[in-house]
């Protein structure tokens, strides 16, 4: 997922993903105008601070972070480019979560473990969480599904699939073209 992607190339794809726009002054308009894109901004830097051996900064900053965006990202978390937050607050995502491209989530979501279990959720390229939804264990939501407004998931999705409901379950599945993240992130 992420691990691939420098901090440079995740920061451009996350804007261009948030905004549309791209270089300096998209990127300045963003972070100063466009809470969402600043809160993945601050997370990307905390995580590049980390990596380069600045534990403490990269805590303070993440610390920051989650206090002005009450958004919760964890450092250890493997995102992948161009994440979109439309409403940041109140996101939780767990330590051992992996998102893949162009992946969209709304207010109040949690991605975490099961209480019992240790696995986190990974979720493929074009997933779309709506608010209030819960994803929990170690569940695979396939590409370019969607998880509707306060689903509660804990069994995998399949690609393509419109899951709601507590427990979630397909209430439709279309298949998603193999190329279509990919377009879209190009």
């Amino acid at each position: 997922m992420s691990t691939k992607h420098s901090t440079r190339e995740l920061i451009a794809d996350d804007l261009l993903a948030n905004t549309g726009r791209s270089g300096w002054r998209g990127l300045l308009a963003a972070t100063v105008f466009e809470p969402s894109f600043a809160t993945v901004l601050m997370h990307r830097l905390a995580v590049a601070l980390q990596r380069a051996g600045h534990a403490r900064t990269a805590k303070l900053l993440w610390r920051r972070n989650t206090r002005r965006s009450a958004c919760h990202l964890h450092l250890d978390a493997d995102i992948g480019p161009g994440l979109i937050l439309p409403h940041p607050t109140g996101i939780v995502i767990g330590s051992g979560a992996r998102l893949g491209r162009r992946v969209t989530i709304y207010q109040n979501v949690t991605l975490g473990r099961a209480r019992r279990e240790e696995r986190y959720p990974v979720v493929g390229d074009g997933v779309v969480i709506y608010p209030n939804a819960v994803v929990s264990g170690g569940v695979a939501i396939g590409r370019g599904a969607v998880v509707g407004a306060g689903s509660v998931v804990v069994d995998d999705v399949p690609e393509g699939a419109v899951v709601a409901g507590q427990p979630a379950r397909i209430l439709r599945h279309t298949v998603v073209p193999l190329n279509t993240v990919e377009r879209e992130s190009a």
